[in-house]
């Protein structure tokens, strides 16, 4: 009897997970994708901002650079079928807003009809803008030459390779996720990180005023003339000079 019990337990436990696993593996399955190309002219702009729910945001310089290039990949998936996510590729708005010192990118899509939108930029623009990044799900990656940098992600990955001038002001914020940093050592800011659950890391920076714990680094980097805020919610953040 006990081994019959113990042999009708573990087929319910086979039967419940395997229904699960494949509604999991049913829900959204179907996907789309397209792709598109935008050139954005400048005429003095130094300020850049982009609003995206889900996705990836990789942004790079280059030095000969003149306008703001954009590859957009944007990605629908339906639990319907492969038409019906085709169908609302056309969903995904991408909206490119321009005014005297700033250029403006903001990305809406359906939130609540069961389907799945992500897009993906990839971005290579001159360097010397001022970032303000937002994302709701995802990773972003910056590799540039800037004063202001401004990145909040909800869940998701930052890493930003960033050279940064004097009077610099860096704020980057994760809900749940890791933040890889790394600048040059001859930068000069007010330091602070901190994780509410994870870890804070040094690879190579050198602080004066030095607090640090394995949640928690603060200090000055050279004059300390600019500001740099790393926080993360649950995850890690790592400091690196590079």
């Amino acid at each position: 009897m006990k081994v019959f019990i113990t042999n009708l337990l573990f087929l319910s436990l086979f039967i419940l997970l395997n229904g699960c696993s494949e509604n999991f593996f049913m829900s959204n399955r179907y996907e789309s994708t397209s792709s598109e190309s935008k050139v954005i002219a400048l005429t003095g702009q130094t300020e850049f901002t982009i609003e995206n729910t889900n996705g990836n945001i990789v942004i790079s310089t280059s030095d000969t650079a003149k306008s703001i290039y954009c590859k957009i990949d944007k990605k629908v998936k339906s639990s319907e079928s492969e038409e019906d996510a085709h169908a609302h590729l056309s969903d995904i708005n991408v909206n490119t807003t321009k005014n005297g010192t700033g250029v403006k990118i903001k990305v809406t899509n359906p939130n609540s009809d069961g389907r799945s939108y992500e897009i993906r930029f990839d971005i290579v623009m001159p360097d010397n803008f001022n970032y303000n990044l937002n994302l709701g799900n995802g990773d972003i990656s910056v590799n540039s030459i800037t004063r202001n940098l401004v990145i909040n992600i909800g869940n998701g990955n930052a890493d930003a390779d960033v050279d940064l001038n004097d009077n610099c002001n860096v704020s980057i914020s994760i809900g749940n996720g890791s933040i890889d940093f790394k600048i040059p050592g001859s930068t000069n800011a007010s330091f602070n990180a901190e994780v509410g659950n994870g870890s804070v890391s040094n690879n190579g920076l050198s602080f004066e005023n030095i607090h640090s714990n394995s949640r928690t680094l603060s200090g000055k980097l050279g004059s300390g003339s600019g500001s740099i805020d790393l926080s993360v919610g649950n995850g890690s953040i790592a400091v690196s000079r590079k």
